[in-house]
């Protein structure tokens, strides 16, 4: 029933933007639709919605699979021996959509894409993600669910993180050690771990490599992953030894400046707003100029989506919409520090999807 009435609201959406066909290949957007996430390879594998009908091209490998977890049951499949552009051809069964828009999904392979072309050369082709932004930044009471039993379980493995920061293990040595962990517990669809230490800590995205920890060094945690297709997403900073005044200076600051920027948090307030609370705080401590992103991004199915929590967004929070609140300070050479929590906006404020404790550790 839930992805009757996901189609039935993608059906809304492209009657408004006058979009004759919506075109997806094995992306979050084609499970939000479908609840089918198949392997991504190399071959043909789309869920197609027109005005009259929805239906799946599916290669005849996933043809079961198909059958048996996706909520479209009506199926194009083709051989391995067959071309891409004949099974398009075969599968919008011989229209052209000439002079008419439809809308592709932003993961589609270009070996996929240039198939399509072919068979539709006079379409004008659109961004699916007119449709799938608006219906995928409010998520439902049961997505929130998922996405609280997701943030519980990078919580927990905060900790572990910790634990092998304490026995000395290398950055990727803990990157690969969490995503175990994380496999154990059944997040199974996809991981985003950075872990950077010492001087690494001032790359905002630091990969992961040899550093091991050290007496002096700032060490940020970036874990988190996709539980049942729903992401997580935590920073902590923790710190080697006494850290010196300036480090707790910035350290409190930033802090500070994720309590106010979730503090801003509630509907009909922008995104735009709740940037600037931790921008604003930053500043004023003079720190402005070492807050080298925004303060956060959307997640959901996506680890990165909408909406953007950034300077010049004038996008309202509604009730529903998740994101990150992630302020941090980053100085070349030195050092940096992070601090994120998910949070999702409720009918007065947030809440937040995880809760481990923000005040600094030393080790």
């Amino acid at each position: 029933m839930i992805y009757e009435t996901r189609i039935k609201k993608v059906h809304e959406e492209m009657k408004k933007r006058d979009i004759k066909a919506v075109i997806l290949c094995n992306s979050p957007n084609m499970y939000y639709v479908t609840g089918y996430s198949p392997k991504l390879d190399e071959r043909l594998q789309l869920a197609v919605i027109t005005e009259e009908n929805e239906f799946m091209v599916v290669p005849l490998l996933y043809r079961d699979t198909a059958k048996q977890s996706c909520a479209i049951q009506e199926m194009t499949v083709w051989s391995d021996s067959e071309n891409y552009v004949d099974v398009m051809k075969k599968a919008l069964d011989g229209k052209s959509y000439q002079n008419e828009k439809i809308a592709i999904d932003t993961h589609l392979r270009f070996m996929h894409m240039s198939a399509i072309m072919e068979t539709c050369q006079d379409a004008q082709f659109v961004d699916a993600n007119e449709i799938f932004d608006t219906l995928r930044l409010i998520k439902s009471p049961d997505e929130l669910k998922m996405m609280a039993a997701s943030g519980k379980m990078s919580d927990e493995l905060m900790d572990i993180a910790i634990d092998y920061v304490k026995q000395g293990k290398s950055e990727l040595e803990i990157k690969n050690l969490i995503e175990y962990e994380y496999l154990n517990r059944g997040m199974t669809d996809g991981f985003s771990n950075l872990i950077a230490m010492g001087k690494n800590s001032a790359l905002v995205h630091h990969v992961s490599g040899n550093a091991t920890p050290q007496k002096g060094d700032s060490v940020y945690l970036d874990i988190g992953g996709a539980l049942n297709h729903h992401w997580s997403d935590i920073t902590r900073t923790v710190h080697i030894g006494q850290p010196s005044p300036r480090y707790i200076e910035c350290y409190e600051a930033v802090k500070e400046a994720q309590e106010l920027a979730k503090a801003a948090v509630k509907p009909g307030i922008t995104a735009h707003a709740v940037h600037m609370a931790a921008y604003d705080h930053l500043e004023s401590k003079g720190l402005g100029k070492y807050f080298l992103h925004r303060t956060g991004h959307g997640i959901g199915l996506e680890g990165h989506e909408s909406p953007s929590i950034v300077s010049g967004n004038s996008l309202v929070l509604q009730e529903g919409m998740t994101f990150s609140v992630e302020p941090g300070v980053y100085f070349e050479g030195a050092f940096g520090i992070r601090i994120e929590d998910v949070v999702a906006v409720t009918k007065s404020g947030y809440t937040s999807m995880t809760s481990y404790t923000r005040e600094l550790i030393t080790l």
